[in-house]
């Protein structure tokens, strides 16, 4: 997330000027929602475009960056680079286990990134970036009931050319980028990128005097293309990531009284809950007695935290130009995954984590389309094989084993002492999908969209759980299994009218389908191991992209979604500890968004992004057996905008100057279906600001950005660990600046 804030500069469209230099006119927004590149206005559905520009001048450097960019998406995690946690529009999956199946979907091109471990891939090198909005039932359609998120890499170009890059940043930050076309070689195209990032970190441990939130990534991909002049045509992608950051640092917020540890054992310490007022004011204490730091970006860590991912793989595309197009999508990616965790947060050894993760995935999807007559047709066939295996180890109350307290011999009681143990599970998921989509020309003006996609989906689960203690009895939760089978039709009926020129009017009713999950989380014999129910998504829509001139553009649209089975993650208080169980919940969902795109005179652009959202919990009687019903859904802020504005001027001879400011508001979203005021982020503003320096014909650039200006304190993620007296937080970067230059060669 660091570098989301030190890199990423306000995101700007492409514009053009006419030869009078009077007139700013918007490009043509050119979109894939439909498979192939499409006219934004010629899709019956809820589009937000990013092109190169706003790519480039975003600094996107992880998938999750994106979420600042967008009114619609948020974003939610406890760790840094790997498993993201995105909604859009609400919806998406708030399950911190890497078994569970995201809401949102990730595409790198056209391949399809199932793996939550991998899917905060590096974002280097890009031409474009998507959002769809709503559920994808057809096309997309595999864990896609909240949309989907697809990042598009640069292309080789036809001549050789090396794009470099340097910049520093505060907190030691230090990055370095490298492009370079090969030109053509015979028929083929080839581009290798690579980005390196390192940093110190922007915490400080004031137990060992050093840093924490500390970065050191590198990423790699070679892109080779095709280009025989024939009707067919190829592309690989090879990509590794090696990711050796620290994991992200947490802060607690103690929420027992002290005046109950005012008597001393063995009559006392008494554990009285605190008020929320005092816990918010940090006037209280963990288990342990201890009182954390009221600064945020300040803590005694006791242990070397560190969150190592390893990611890569290949996709291999072949295609077939002609009345019927073909294409072949294969995929195969890996993600490792090693992860220690300061989980308490504090220079006591109250609880720490491990997590040990293995994930690989093949895909293979079939692609066909054309048109014939008032048809325009798509159609295909999607395969999934994945295995994902993994060990936690929990480790609880060290400091008092190192007092002399010894573990509990008994499987009922051994939670009121220290206790280690680790959980294995295996998880593998088959899915085959069948899936068409048309749209029918029934007037000049008037189009009708029809689409469905036939999902068979089986997986199968194995855990087991053992006492890492010398025990006569190893086995607290004895080895279980269980198979599920899903099977599940998808649809999508859209009618799309075209008023006049860039001016169109639609509405939708899709349905999409996510499969069912089981309970990565399930620790303890009495957790329920699942599964649970694949989740629905209704979602009606109306809305229209409109371009009043050649420099505005609106797109607004308004939906109601009815939700079912939403598969929603809690933390149960009750004994044994932090016990994650899996809900089944239903849910209604509506909103509005409204997207702005202005290029104005005097080379002033601005873009404006907004969303209204009301997401609340119909039906919900949680694991603790309270009825949540009524509560607002996690990660869903009532109401969001981004606001973005950029000049671009010029100096004497060949030089250049722009400016960018840009603004990001939300109201407070909650971190759990309880709508617990200690376990939410409260509205905030983030302004970014940049000043750009360039020079035409030598192809230099040099930009200084500050990114959080007013430097906001904002708490990007919370979860209860209430058996252990505390809340862990996770806070978003301070206020930091960032210096680079560019330069490219042809």
């Amino acid at each position: 997330m660091i570098l989301a804030l030190l890199l990423q500069t306000p995101m700007v469209e492409a514009k053009q000027i006419d030869p009078a230099g009077q007139v700013q006119m918007l490009d043509e927004v050119i979109v894939t929602a439909r498979r192939t590149e499409t006219p934004v206005e010629d899709v019956p559905g809820s589009v937000e475009a990013l092109d190169a520009a706003a790519v480039s001048q975003a600094g996107l450097f992880r998938a999750s960056d994106l979420a600042g960019l967008s009114a619609s998406v948020t974003e939610r995690s406890i760790f840094g680079s790997s498993a993201p946690q995105f909604f859009i529009r609400g919806i998406g999956s708030n399950d911190v286990n890497p078994s569970a199946n995201p809401g949102v979907a990730v595409y790198l091109d056209q391949a399809f990134i199932a793996s939550p471990l991998a899917q905060n891939v590096a974002l280097f090198d890009l031409s474009g970036a998507e959002i769809l909005k709503g559920p994808q039932g057809t096309l997309f359609g595999r864990n896609s009931t909240g949309g989907a998120l697809i990042f598009k890499t640069n292309a080789p170009g036809n001549t050789p050319g090396l794009d470099l890059s340097a910049g520093v940043g505060s907190f030691g930050l230090q990055t370095y980028d490298v492009a370079a076309d090969t030109g053509r070689l015979g028929p083929i195209l080839a581009r290798v990128a690579a980005t390196y990032r390192k940093s110190d970190g922007y915490t400080d441990n004031t137990l060992t005097g050093g840093k924490e939130n500390g970065i050191e990534t590198f990423a790699i991909r070679l892109r080779a293309d095709t280009d025989t002049g024939g009707p067919w045509s190829a592309g690989l992608i090879v990509d590794y990531g090696n990711d050796r950051s620290a994991m992200t640092a947490h802060e607690g917020l103690g929420l027992f009284a002290p005046e109950g540890f005012a008597t001393p054992p063995p009559a006392g310490p008494a554990f009285i809950p605190c008020a929320p007022q005092r816990v918010l004011a940090g006037e209280c204490l963990n288990l342990l007695g201890y009182r954390y730091s009221a600064d945020p970006f300040s803590e005694g860590f006791d242990r070397d935290s560190r969150e190592h991912l390893d990611t890569g793989g290949a996709v291999l595309t072949l295609h077939r130009a002609g009345p019927i197009e073909a294409t072949s999508i294969t995929s195969w990616r890996f993600a490792d995954r090693d992860v220690r965790e300061d989980t308490d947060a504090s220079p006591l050894d109250l609880v720490s984590l491990d997590f040990d993760n293995e994930s690989r995935v093949f895909t293979q999807e079939f692609l066909f389309g054309g048109q014939q007559g008032r048809f325009d047709w798509r159609a295909g066939a999607f395969g999934l094989d994945e295995s994902l295996s993994t060990t936690n180890r929990f480790s609880t109350l060290g400091t008092l084993r190192a007092a002399g307290v010894r573990f509990i011999d008994d499987p009922f009681l051994f939670a009121f002492g220290p206790f280690r143990l680790a959980q294995t599970y295996t998880l593998d998921t088959r899915s085959v999908a069948l899936f068409a989509e048309t749209d029918f020309r029934a007037t000049d003006r008037l189009f009708l969209t029809a689409g469905a996609r036939v999902t068979r989906e089986r997986t199968s689960f194995e855990t087991e759980t053992r006492f890492q203690e010398v025990t006569a009895n190893p086995v607290l939760s004895p080895k279980r299994s269980g198979e599920q089978t899903d099977d599940a039709i998808s649809w999508r009926l859209a009618a799309r009218y075209e008023l006049a020129a860039h001016r169109v009017a639609y509405v939708s009713v899709n349905r999409g389908f996510k499969s069912g999950s089981f309970n990565g989380g399930a620790l303890f014999p009495t957790d329920t191991i699942g599964p649970v129910a694949p989740e629905f998504v209704t979602a009606w829509e109306a809305g229209s992209t409109w371009r009043f001139t050649e420099g505005l553009a609106v797109n607004a649209a308004a939906f109601f979604y009815d939700y079912s089975d939403l598969q929603d993650f809690t933390l149960r208080a009750t004994p044994p500890p932090a016990r994650q169980v899996l809900d089944s919940a239903d849910a209604e969902m509506k909103g509005i968004d409204v997207t702005l795109r202005a290029a104005l005179p005097r080379n002033v652009n601005l873009r404006v992004s907004t969303s209204w959202l009301d997401a609340t919990f119909t039906d919900f009687v949680d694991a603790n057996g309270v009825d949540r019903s009524g509560n607002r859904l996690t990660a869903s802020p009532e109401f969001s905008a981004v606001a973005a504005l950029s000049w671009q001027g010029s100096l004497a001879g060949d030089w250049t100057v722009g400016a960018d400011l840009s603004a990001n508001y939300r109201t407070a979203i909650f971190f759990d279906n309880t709508n617990d005021p200690l376990l939410q982020s409260e509205a905030r503003t983030l302004v970014d600001a940049a000043v750009t320096i360039g020079h035409v014909r030598s192809g230099v650039s040099a930009s200084f950005a500050v990114r959080n200006l007013t430097d906001e304190i904002v708490v990007s993620d919370a979860l209860p660990i209430t058996n252990y007296g505390f809340i862990q937080r996770t806070f978003a970067p301070p206020r930091a600046f960032f210096f680079t230059v560019r330069s490219s060669f042809q």
